[in-house]
């Protein structure tokens, strides 16, 4: 492992670390849920003639991914950072959703979306993703949020 590959490891699990002390629900994922969490975030939040190539830039063999980049188009908006993790999984039954981190190869992580705290979640670049509301939150290197909400407007060009 490269030092810089090493480090940035190592900060990833202090920050899983910081959130466990602040008493957020959180779940690191395994290889194989990561990568079928994956596959479901290609399949349902990517245009599918993108998705092989989403799919690999997750994989690592991209560098750093911008989901925001690679959300469907049609469906993401920005977004002002309060309130969005309550819109993420606003009708869902479960409140945990998938956090994928931008930099790729790292492990999707499950998070009790109410447990998490709006400055975290608006300051920590990657997507975060709730299958079953059908929405995603995309956060960039600048903090800025753009939300992807499958369900709005009538139907789909893709699925």
């Amino acid at each position: 492992m490269r030092p810089d590959e090493r480090f940035l490891r190592d900060t990833f699990r202090e920050q899983l670390a910081r959130l466990r002390s602040l008493r957020v629900d959180l779940r690191t994922l395994g290889a194989r849920a990561t990568e079928e969490h994956a596959a479901r975030l290609a399949e349902e939040f990517v245009e599918p003639d993108r998705s092989f190539a989403f799919r690999q830039a997750l994989e690592g063999k991209g560098g750093a991914v911008d989901f925001e980049k690679w959300l469907r188009q049609d469906r993401l908006s920005p977004r002002d950072t309060r309130g969005c993790l309550e819109w993420l999984a606003a009708g869902a039954e479960a409140f945990v959703c998938v956090r994928f981190d931008r930099r790729a190869g790292f492990p999707a992580v499950a998070l009790g979306v109410r447990t998490l705290d709006e400055t975290w979640a608006g300051s920590w670049p990657g997507v975060y993703v709730h299958f079953e509301a059908g929405r995603a939150l995309a956060v960039t290197v600048h903090y800025e949020v753009f939300q992807c909400d499958l369900r709005i407007g009538m139907g789909s060009p893709y699925r």
